[in-house]
């Protein structure tokens, strides 16, 4: 039986687009332990996750209890990590010098395909064959039954997703606000969540309830498998909804719609397809961050009426 450990990335996006990878995983290594070593809310989107043993932090590991490692975080860090616990057999992407640290590099093509797509690549170069990528998250009844008190029967759901990691994917506060009219005029309950320290910006969208700060990771993973409609930017709770298989609206600005566009039958990823995006140099824009601010409220409603809803 061997001992494995995946190094993942630790964003909420990122890491449900590993949540194939480890299935696949778990699939050709049934009698095997499979850990992870993530953190921050990477920790927190596989607490669920049925297909790993233990998740750990990155201090928490001992040198030589590893037979293999894959490596799927994009940092020489990563590749020093599995060096440092004497792991012999790993594999990962190549760049920023773990050609020297890892026994097998796959090539990395952040413009020829997605992010999803290069996780399997890992375990393609294994002679691991990929049955499925499609993606999938868990709630539990108890999650369920706590976020039912913030529903008003009879109303649609609809979770708006205002902020994403980095400020350069956000969309202007005035047009979040006209979707939420948008949305309350057709009969959907508008739901916006995220951390205590978001809920100071959100408390200024009206007819929205501002849920920051008052539900558990947990908690809001059941909120988003409760709704009829997650509409957002560029965000893991995007992805989250994706998952789950929720009508799901992005809207994309400087990030490559190739890479990290949404994945599933009812999710929609808009973009305005400007001449300079995808940028790698977002936060050094030139053009006031137009692939994001150009986004009319008339244009995304009507998408919205049209497409969606």
């Amino acid at each position: 039986m061997k001992k494995i450990l995946v190094v993942a990335p630790h964003y909420v996006g990122d890491t449900i687009l590993v949540i194939p990878f480890l299935r696949e995983l778990r699939k050709n290594f049934s009698e095997s332990t499979i850990d992870v070593v993530t953190k921050n809310a990477g920790k927190l989107v596989l607490s669920a996750c049925p297909y790993v043993d233990n998740i750990y932090s990155k201090e928490d590991l001992k040198p030589n209890f590893y037979d293999k490692a894959y490596v799927l975080k994009r940092s020489l860090s990563a590749g020093l990590l599995v060096k440092k616990l004497k792991i012999k057999d790993t594999i990962g992407f190549g760049g920023q010098f773990r050609e020297f640290i890892l026994k097998k590099c796959v090539k990395y093509k952040p413009h020829e395909k997605h992010e999803l797509e290069h996780f399997s690549d890992v375990l393609i170069a294994d002679g691991i064959d990929i049955t499925d990528e499609a993606l999938e998250y868990w709630t539990n009844n108890e999650d369920v039954q706590n976020v039912q008190k913030y529903f008003t029967e009879g109303k649609k759901k609809a979770l708006i997703v205002t902020q994403s990691s980095t400020y350069v994917k956000n969309w202007t506060v005035e047009g979040f606000q006209d979707v939420i009219d948008f949305l309350n005029n057709n009969n959907f309950e508008c739901f916006i969540v995220g951390t205590e320290k978001e809920k100071e910006f959100n408390v200024q969208f009206k007819n929205a309830k501002n849920l920051c700060g008052e539900l558990k990771f947990s908690e809001i993973s059941a909120l988003i498998s409760q709704m009829d409609l997650v509409f957002g930017i560029d965000s893991g709770f995007c992805h989250m909804g994706t998952a789950f298989n929720k009508k799901v609206v992005a809207l994309f600005g400087s990030t490559s719609l190739t890479q990290w566009g949404l994945r599933g039958e009812n999710s929609h990823t808009l973009s305005l397809n400007l001449k300079c995006s995808p940028c790698r140099k977002a936060k050094k824009c030139k053009n006031n961050f137009k692939c994001m601010k150009d986004f009319s409220s008339e244009f995304v409603i009507n998408y919205l009426k049209n497409e969606v809803i």
